[in-house]
């Protein structure tokens, strides 16, 4: 399963930490620290243009969490996570897209 955060960019469902609103998690100093020093460290990506409305935090391979700011709200990028889950799981329960 992958997760469309916008502008032609995914990423793999079973790598995301979390879907983060901007408006309600920002007032916090420890969010503000995490993005202050993803940013530093390079591990921040901007998916457009428009406004951001939420962040997503993705453990991708090694390495500390990336961190991806999309114009998507939290609650339509939860949504399209929830969809694709329930069509990835098949009749007995697995996930078909993660069978090992």
């Amino acid at each position: 399963m992958y997760l469309h955060l916008g502008q032609n960019v995914m990423v793999r469902g079973r790598d995301v930490i979390g879907i983060f609103d901007l408006d309600n998690t920002t007032w916090s100093f420890r969010t503000r620290r995490l993005l202050d020093r993803a940013e530093r460290e390079g591990r921040v990506t901007a998916v457009g243009d428009d406004l951001p409305r939420s962040f997503v935090v993705v453990q991708e391979r090694k390495g500390p969490p990336a961190v991806y700011i999309t114009p998507l709200s939290s609650a339509a990028l939860s949504a399209r996570a929830a969809r694709e889950l329930s069509a990835g799981i098949n009749q007995g329960g697995e996930c078909e897209n993660e069978r090992h």
